[in-house]
């Protein structure tokens, strides 16, 4: 399956991407967000900050949320579904694509454990944390992660980059790494889990699930969820209600722009 038709089947009315760098899922027009304005001295293609776990929208404001090769970068990945859970409006659309580490540099490392991953909201655990740097930097295939390195430098190199995140989040700085590593079964036991932990605020349908996608570079896993829905008139007067408070509805009247660069009608 093509990106472009998955997207454009899921993804209606008004929505946002995260994290989409230089390259957005095709065939949307959502609202871009970012927790970076530029990346490796390049401009990304967001128009407001925002991260997967603290978005710049009302609750119940949106009809999808859109992320590829997202999740697996952002340390929290329940706290992330709960903040999507809270701006989707009632029966709204995640639609992620993460990739499935058979087929990425991430082969060589463990799978993460779901119950970790619960401990890790249950800790409010951020992207300050150094748990994963060592099985990341010294866990991947280091041949496809720097493929230009010699043998003679790999070593070198990696403990560089291990000894930069150690510093980084010594200063409570964040870190750009891939803190959990999925396969299908995984990212699925991880959305079951959530649905049964009453610790857990948010609850979800799995709609469809694909394996190798996209066809044009088949490393990822797209899974689609649907937001349970809660009863329609407490939805609704939430919503109602978000309008009449946020006059740039659906952003927050906190949400803070990227300079020049917003391009999406809201």
């Amino acid at each position: 399956m093509k990106s472009q038709d998955a997207a454009r089947r899921w993804c209606r009315g008004i929505g946002t991407e995260i994290g989409a760098f230089k390259y957005p899922i095709p065939g949307i027009k959502p609202i871009y967000v970012d927790k970076y304005e530029k990346y490796a001295n390049e401009p990304t293609h967001a128009a407001y900050f925002g991260e997967a776990t603290d978005l710049p929208f009302a609750d119940e404001s949106l009809d999808y949320v859109a992320s590829s090769h997202v999740l697996e970068h952002t340390a929290n990945p329940v706290k992330a579904l709960c903040e999507w859970h809270r701006v989707l409006k009632r029966k709204g659309i995640v639609y992620m694509v993460v990739p499935d580490k058979q087929f990425t540099f991430d082969y060589p490392r463990k799978t993460t454990v779901v119950d970790h991953m619960i401990d890790d909201y249950l800790n409010n655990v951020d992207d300050t944390d150094p748990t994963h740097i060592e099985d990341f930097v010294y866990g991947v295939e280091w041949s496809d992660f720097a493929p230009s390195d010699t043998p003679d430098e790999s070593k070198e190199n990696r403990d560089e980059l291990a000894q930069s995140y150690r510093l980084a989040t010594e200063r409570k700085d964040n870190i750009n790494i891939h803190f959990h590593v999925f396969t299908k079964d995984s990212l699925i036991d991880l959305i079951k889990s959530v649905n049964q932990d009453e610790r857990v605020p948010c609850r979800w349908t799995i709609e469809a699930t694909v394996t190798r996608f996209p066809d044009e570079i088949p490393n990822g896993i797209l899974v689609v969820l649907r937001k349970k829905a809660r009863k329609f008139r407490l939805s609704l007067f939430k919503q109602t209600r978000n309008k009449r408070l946020h006059p740039n509805f659906p952003l927050l009247k906190s949400a803070r722009a990227f300079t020049q660069r917003i391009t999406n009608s809201v």
